[in-house]
């Protein structure tokens, strides 16, 4: 049987929750985001769990980011990966009354994850037996100025039979500007057929460059109705297009489209090389 992984980005409005779930059912999560109780997707991660999930990125330490944070222990994962360049007295300063549960949270978990993971671990993500062919690479910098949290987002790459998906978080122009000069990242994203855009594809993330490398058939967003400043159309135009229920697709929105499933991987029919599939919950 062919060997294919599932992805799902959440309509979690303004915030980002992806979950991957490889060809052997371990699940990657990247990012706690929550939405809304209408739509289904208050807690993303309570969908998952009695499900094996074994590797978590939390891109940077944003509220929209980590809104489903508490949820943590219901289903914790045995890897966690964030920016390690941020002190714990950074991520509290000037956190509102409200939300310091969620950043203690966060904090909390960010040191109790502090072990590093062995080559001969069975959930090593820099073996992707381990994920039953998935490739899992991941990409940061530290070399941003600390005031801009976004700027030290990780972003994710996953291939699986040639078919390449790249998840952003909020990285605006000063990290990619930085990761665009090294030919490790460049060659890891460059001819991908998913790019989940960065900082919900507004106008402020926007790098052409790194756009024109990805060079992706199809662009997908994570937004809200009350997010300004949207680069979508920019998206659009630099996006090589996909069917999606019967007709060509080259720009998706959380908001316009509610969650978004992405298939990918091997093909059963032995013509082609790869098989990529999309739908959408609206």
């Amino acid at each position: 049987m062919a060997r294919q992984a599932t992805m799902t980005v959440w309509d979690v409005q303004l915030g980002l929750a992806v979950h991957v779930k490889a060809p052997n059912g371990k699940y990657i999560i990247i990012d706690l985001g929550t939405g809304t109780v209408e739509s289904g997707n208050s807690s993303p991660l309570r969908k998952l769990m009695w499900n094996n999930i074994v590797y978590m990125i939390i891109s940077h330490p944003h509220l929209d980011h980590i809104s489903d944070i508490l949820n943590f222990d219901i289903n914790p994962p045995k890897i966690l990966h964030c920016p390690k360049s941020l002190t714990n007295e950074e991520i509290m300063e000037g956190v509102r009354y409200c939300d310091r549960a969620k950043f203690e949270k966060y904090c909390e978990i960010n040191d109790r994850y502090n072990s590093p993971v062995g080559v001969d671990d069975e959930n090593y993500t820099g073996n992707p037996n381990n994920y039953d062919g998935l490739e899992i690479q991941t990409f940061s910098t530290s070399a941003c100025d600390h005031s801009n949290f976004n700027n030290f987002s990780i972003i994710t790459v996953f291939t699986l039979s040639d078919v390449k998906v790249v998840v952003c978080g909020d990285n605006e122009k000063e990290a990619l500007d930085i990761l665009m000069r090294r030919s490790n990242f460049k060659d890891a994203v460059k001819n991908a057929d998913v790019l989940v855009a960065p900082h919900h594809g507004r106008n402020s993330a926007y790098h052409s460059d790194f756009v024109s490398l990805v060079n992706p058939r199809i662009t997908i967003i994570s937004d809200t109705e009350k997010s300004d400043a949207s680069a979508s159309d920019k998206y659009t135009n630099m996006s090589r297009g996909w069917e999606v229920k019967g007709e060509e697709r080259k720009c998706l929105t959380t908001r316009k489209d509610g969650n978004i499933t992405v298939v990918f991987g091997e093909c059963d029919d032995p013509r082609y090389t790869g098989t990529l599939r999309i739908s959408t919950s609206k």
